[in-house]
């Protein structure tokens, strides 16, 4: 089997309320809902790029990338990348993989990992469609297909995070990532939200607080965790530093009894050996775009697994294609450090995925049996998705 034509199809998603919502359009004047408004608050529209592969067999692939401030990646830069790499795999047997990201590295294009994100979940599409196999068969089996959600929560009011909580726990989500930000207002103003979060979830509901890099330093995020949330088991908190400042988050992780979640910090395997070998976390937060695909997200995955930190997966900003590659990725998961983020899709009005995919009934995500990413594109509404600019 060759590949003999990769297609770009740039899309522009509209979106919701829950979308304006996270991202904080239309907030009060100085104030501040997310750490990334300046990318993603009072857009029109939600700029994504549809990968589609062919084979010399009639097999085809999908995958989808975002632009996002963590890759560094624009819809513009995507369309580029994605040619690029296009250019060093056509001709080449989908089936290796490894020599395939092999090539791209050999770029030495840094970074760009949304854009081979795309490239890499239509390789596994159509790899899982030619051995009649779904890809988390593909990634080492399936060890968990049917399993919970996370939520991830707007910043709103303390008691309005607490109601919406409540609404999220009886809809059947297991775990909660509120976000923060920070010095942007106060740490104390996240810890409120914090306390009303973790005052209405059960106890077995893990509560993730994302600063996204917002609680400045390990002296602040070390006194504002033991000032607040002394012997509280349930909290954990992701990314509370620079990405950059492995010495603060290690500090953080060994000074208090929370789990401290590694996640703008992995900017490669390089820093995920580091992370892993040093116990700067106790837990790592994977993402298919920031990764770079399920290939290298699956090594980053088994070196915190050998290490004995548990991981837990995110969604990468998308359609229910990226959703449902996110459960491809929580299922071959060994060491399971809470339910996926993967209801990005609500964010979004526009539906390109026809059928199947993974499914949520009664609160609980079932993953496909059915080969590839396990659904069925509605190519007609994603090609009229691409002429809205």
């Amino acid at each position: 089997m060759k590949i003999t034509k990769i297609e770009t199809i740039p899309v522009w998603y509209e979106l919701t309320d829950e979308y304006h919502a996270l991202f904080g359009s239309g907030k009060k004047s100085g104030t501040s809902v997310h750490a990334r408004e300046g990318w993603f608050a009072n857009i029109e529209y939600k700029e994504n790029v549809f990968v589609r592969i062919e084979t010399d067999e009639g097999v085809v692939g999908w995958g989808e990338a975002c632009a996002h401030p963590v890759t560094s990646e624009t819809l513009a830069g995507l369309l580029s990348t994605i040619e690029l790499f296009g250019r060093q795999i056509i001709g080449r047997d989908p089936f290796q993989i490894g020599a395939i990201h092999a090539a791209l590295d050999h770029l030495f294009l840094h970074g760009n990992a949304g854009a081979r994100c795309a490239i890499d979940i239509a390789l596994h599409d159509i790899m899982g469609k030619a051995a009649g196999q779904p890809i988390y068969n593909l990634l080492g089996g399936g060890y968990q297909k049917t399993f919970g959600q996370l939520a991830t929560m707007p910043r709103a009011e303390p008691q309005r995070m607490a109601e919406h909580a409540q609404a999220l726990v009886e809809r059947g989500y297991t775990c909660f990532e509120p976000k923060m930000t920070g010095y942007l207002e106060s740490l104390d103003a996240d810890a409120d939200r914090l306390e009303a979060i973790i005052g209405v979830v059960p106890k077995s509901c893990l509560v993730i607080g994302d600063p996204n890099q917002m609680w400045r330093t390990a002296k602040d995020t070390i006194d504002i965790l033991t000032r607040r949330f002394s012997g509280v088991g349930n909290l954990a908190i992701e990314q509370p530093v620079m990405y950059h400042d492995l010495a603060g988050l290690a500090a953080i992780t060994q000074a208090v009894p929370h789990k401290v979640v590694a996640d703008e910090a992995i900017q490669n395997l390089a820093t995920m050996i580091e992370i892993a070998s040093r116990r700067i976390a106790d837990m790592v937060s994977l993402k298919l775009g920031k990764c770079g695909g399920f290939y290298k997200a699956v090594q980053m995955m088994r070196i915190a697994e050998a290490a004995g930190l548990p991981v837990r997966v995110d969604w990468t900003q998308g359609s229910a294609l990226l959703d449902t590659a996110t459960g491809h990725l929580h299922a071959a998961v060994r060491l399971v450090a809470c339910d996926p983020g993967m209801d990005y899709q609500l964010r979004i009005k526009d539906r390109p995925v026809k059928e199947g995919g993974a499914v949520v009934r009664e609160g609980k995500v079932f993953m496909p049996d059915t080969p590839g990413l396990g659904l069925e594109l509605d190519e007609e509404l994603i090609r009229k998705l691409s002429q809205r600019r």
